[in-house]
This record gives structure tokens, C-alpha cells and sequence, in this order.
């Protein structure tokens, strides 16, 4: 179990998502939210969160951007990150580009939606690896799953679109 000290920062242009995230956490934890890159920025550099929530923020690529400045800045590289982008269907227009993740030191990786439960046992999950500084293979097992499945969900959206499709 995480102590309630344990301090959350969620930052996400969809107010409606950082309310779910907000309510989803806030009876294990201290939660902060933002709605842009400059404001969230700003609440790690005042509150040095526990972990970042990093949902989508406008325009595409300012998540990834944030992404970097937090792996870049030396206060803060330690703070680890959880990605919450979008949902499948949404991604060819604003999601995350393959590969940004791997690149930017991010603990964990997920998809809308996200219903409480899973959000608070994907947070808690990444606030034990960061603390105990490594994974065991169950998690390992368990992560190397969940990203094969998302994998697929990916190359069934992008077979499914018209444009995508081989010409003969």
C-alpha cells in the first residue's frame, strides 16, 4: 500500500479525464492536476510529485515534449511517468508516434479508456518499480503481454483503415 503523503501530478487538456483520475486516486493519495505543459512543468518543479500522470495535451506532441524537458531537466529525470494516450481509434490523429516512449524514460505505457481501478493499480504498480528500482519477471511477463496486446489492437486499426490497405 502507498501512503497518502505519496504526491500524484496529472496533467491532461481533457478536464474530464483529470477529474476520473483525480476522484480514481485521491483516497490513496495527494493529487495535483494541470491542463498544459507549461502549468504542469511549473507544479513539478513546486510539488516534485511521486510520478506524473501525462495524459494528451494539445497540440500533438506537446506530451512527448513534456516528456522530454522531464527526462532532460536534472531535478527532475527521477519522477517517474505514466502515459495515459489515447484511446485506439484516436490514435493516427493525436496519440503518441511509435518509439517516443522508449526514448524518453518512460515507467509505464497504457490506453483509454481506463476505468478507476486499473488506473490505481497501474499507478501503484509504477510507484513500486520506481521505488524498489527494478521489475521481477512476472511484471516483466505481464508488461511484455499488455504491449503485445496493444500492439495488435494497433495493426487491427491501421489494416482497417482504407488508406492503409495495399493496392493491387
Amino acid at each position: 500500500m502507498v501512503e497518502k503523503t505519496t504526491c500524484i501530478l496529472i496533467i491532461d487538456c481533457e478536464s474530464g479525464f483529470a477529474e476520473t483520475a483525480r476522484l480514481a486516486l485521491s483516497g490513496n493519495f495527494r493529487i495535483v492536476c494541470a491542463a498544459t505543459a507549461d502549468d504542469g512543468f511549473k507544479k513539478v518543479l513546486g510539488e516534485t510529485p511521486d510520478i506524473v500522470v501525462l495524459g494528451y495535451l494539445e497540440p500533438r506532441g506537446a506530451s512527448r515534449q513534456f516528456a522530454v524537458k522531464l527526462a532532460e531537466e536534472k531535478k527532475t529525470a527521477h519522477i517517474p511517468l505514466l502515459v495515459v494516450d489515447v484511446r485506439p481509434e484516436d490514435y493516427p490523429r493525436k496519440g503518441w508516434r511509435w518509439g517516443d516512449g522508449f526514448s524518453h524514460n518512460i515507467k509505464g505505457y497504457v490506453w483509454r479508456p481506463l476505468d478507476a481501478p486499473d488506473l490505481k493499480k497501474t499507478v501503484e504498480g509504477v510507484l513500486q518499480r520506481a521505488r524498489s528500482g527494478s521489475m521481477n519477471l512476472t511484471e516483466v511477463a505481464q508488461q511484455t503481454e499488455e504491449m503485445l496486446k496493444r500492439i495488435d489492437q494497433l495493426k487491427k486499426l491501421l489494416m482497417s483503415e482504407p488508406d492503409n490497405k495495399p493496392t493491387g
